[in-house]
């Protein structure tokens, strides 16, 4: 694991300034801090910073092959590398080192860029070929590792974190409108688009070729539903336990010290369970807890820590944590506003403590319909098939009853029975709603702002095939929440403290799995994650199984009207504060207080207001970034 970044230039007489490579690398000097490494070649220049995790003394970075006309640099792991390595061999390949990234480079040398179809595992590099004088970059196929580009006045510039790329001083930082209305509606900024116009995330299963003066974007995988009628509930049940446990084997293959988070829900517990079966000490594992018994789940991280005999670590999350705040915007280098991105920073930070690499349960809600929006979306729609005038009378009883987060649920819910099923599935990702969203935005923001937040992001993936509303809204989550908020919230947090976390429910293997189920085996009746279920159900506590899904985000409506007043009102709405340039800060005192008036729960849409102005506070100390429109 580590950080990589780079400059090539299109033209072979233009030279790579190596104090540029510098600045880049120092910035991502938190993602490796046990090694360094750079290589320049006059237009073109590599750097990386190392984590080192295996191989520990020889897989030093950049790699080249003996001609050094083959050099990468290469962030993440491969976990099939041993079999491809074993497949190399027999095709003539001698190997230097023990290192999956040596097999990155012979596999580049067997294959070319087809090499990247048999990897299974995380990873972000960038491959620099001589003999063509042609720049390849990628990211693997779900998008667990990320990076950045921007190609500028003939220079390609890229990292694995965006601040990286500011440091170059090549990259302008002026601001992104959509991307401002897409953080505003959705709580982050999904890709390709960044904070900035000029700068670009890779998207999931993307290759970048730089040759000929050109850059080349495509697709080398795209996540399709193809449900096979073979399966029965048995088959598929003992097949995704299969899976489940040569998934962990695999990823808990590791030189240093190695644990878990576990949260207490069934996905991180399941992981947990495979690690207990193959692991020879007890497996080390970390949970964090809230002071408030409605967003906590340390009872049932006890549970499941107790029943698979691990050496548990807890930890309880308090309102004062989010001093911390600042930092988080720093490490997301754009503004990010899953509120649980809190927790993720402190189990990250004890974590750190014993181990340097963590395994947790994402993921397995996007595979296999774990969130309760598939519920309320089917509700909905369910709905709809009473006539619109008896809907309509229920909308009028509502409509004099005093304001609550209770009476504002149901008036929502009974809205969106009016909406077709994409708006209402629009409606339910959208954190703040389009007329808020134009109250809180100052005039010359809201002049640059031409759609919906999210319509430009939805509308892409539209012409996606998918065999129901329900799945093709399944395919939409895996497509853009879960790349875009919760595997950055765990590539950032983690590495903001030198931790690798991996991702054992979205191994190749897992992922393709899940694509060939049926949907009444993810949801089934009220039960989600059906398949799940049962199999993993005969190892697990009946306790675990029984819960209700919880959240890992913060308690954040009851903090913003007690612990957190003063944090906000001091942030936010005080002289020194910076969003007056983009916000309207009469718009922002009103959902303040309507919010301490309990007229609703207005604590995600706070939440993001104070972290806008957080990384309004951070960027204005980088180079080349503009805050005004």
């Amino acid at each position: 694991m580590c950080g990589i970044c780079g400059i090539a230039y299109s033209e072979r007489t233009r030279h790579v300034d190596r104090s540029r490579l510098r600045a880049m690398n120092k910035a991502l000097q938190h993602r490796g801090p046990d090694d360094s490494g750079s290589w320049f070649a006059g237009h073109v220049a590599l750097a990386m910073r190392r984590l080192s995790v295996i191989d520990l003394f020889r897989g030093k970075q950049p790699f080249a092959n003996e001609e050094e006309t083959i050099v990468l640099v290469y962030n993440g792991e491969i976990y099939n590398y041993r079999e491809l390595r074993h497949d190399l061999e027999k095709r003539g390949h001698v190997f230097r080192t023990l290192s999956d990234t040596e097999v990155v480079l012979r596999a580049y040398e067997e294959h070319g860029d087809d090499a990247i179809l048999r990897f299974n595992g995380m990873f972000a590099f960038a491959l620099y070929d001589a003999r063509h004088d042609r720049l390849l970059i990628a990211r693997d196929r779900v998008g667990i590792k990320p990076l950045y580009y921007a190609f500028h006045d003939g220079a390609l510039i890229f990292a694995s974190e965006l601040d990286a790329i500011l440091r170059s001083g090549l990259v302008r930082g002026a601001l992104n409108p959509s991307a401002i209305e897409a953080y505003f509606s959705l709580l982050y900024i999904p890709g390709p688009d960044t904070i900035y116009r000029d700068v670009q995330k890779l998207m999931p299963g993307h290759k970048l070729v730089l040759q000929h003066g050109k850059v080349r974007t495509d697709r080398y995988w795209d996540f399709e539903l193809k449900p096979d009628p073979a399966w029965t509930v048995d088959s598929a049940a003992e097949r995704y336990t299969e899976l489940l446990s040569e998934a962990v084997k695999s990823q808990c293959v590791s030189e240093v010290p190695l644990g878990a988070f576990l949260s207490g829900g069934i996905d991180s517990s399941s992981v947990v369970a495979m690690m207990h079966v193959t692991s020879a000490a007890p497996v080390k594992t970390f949970t964090i807890g809230f002071d408030d018994a409605h967003a906590d789940e340390l009872k049932y991280a006890r549970i499941a820590a107790q029943h698979f005999e691990t050496d548990h670590t807890e930890e309880i999350l308090r309102p004062d944590m989010v001093d911390t705040a600042p930092y988080l915007a720093r490490f997301f280098g754009e503004p990010f506003a899953d509120s649980s991105a809190l927790p993720m920073w402190l189990v990250s930070q004890v974590a750190r403590r014993e181990v340097t690499v963590a395994l947790s349960g994402d993921g397995g809600d996007e595979l296999f319909a774990g969130y309760s929006w598939l519920h309320m979306t089917r509700n909905v729609l369910q709905y709809q098939r009473a006539p619109d005038v008896l809907r309509r009378m229920a909308g009028g009883a509502l409509r004099p009853l005093p304001r609550s987060p209770f009476v504002q649920k149901v008036r929502r819910f009974n809205s969106d029975s009016f909406l077709d099923p994409l708006n209402v599935f629009r409606r339910r990702q959208t954190a703040i709603d389009r007329d808020t969203r134009n109250a809180l935005y100052g005039p010359e923001l809201a002049a640059q702002i031409a759609a919906d937040g999210i319509d430009r992001y939805v509308e892409r993936l539209e012409s996606t095939h998918a065999p129901s509303v329900l799945e093709h809204m399944l395919m939409q989550d895996f497509a853009l929440y879960l790349p875009d908020d919760i595997l950055t919230k765990v590539d950032r947090m983690s590495m903001a403290h030198s931790l690798e976390a991996r991702v054992p429910l979205l191994d190749n293997t897992i992922v393709d799995f899940a694509a060939s189920l049926p949907f009444e085996m993810k949801l089934n009746g009220r039960v989600s994650k059906y398949i799940v279920k049962k199999a993993i159900g005969p190892i697990m506590p009946p306790e675990l199984m029984k819960q209700r899904k919880q959240g890992f985000a913060i308690p954040v409506h009851r903090w913003f009207r007690h612990e957190l007043r003063d944090h906000f009102l001091n942030a936010v709405l005080s002289h020194e504060a910076r969003n007056g340039a983009l916000l309207n800060r009469r718009a922002i005192r009103a959902i303040y207080d309507a919010h301490i008036q309990q007229e609703d729960n207005y604590g995600h849409q706070l939440w993001a207001i104070l972290m806008f102005e957080h990384w309004m506070r951070y960027a204005e100390s980088l180079p080349g970034v503009s805050l005004s429109m």
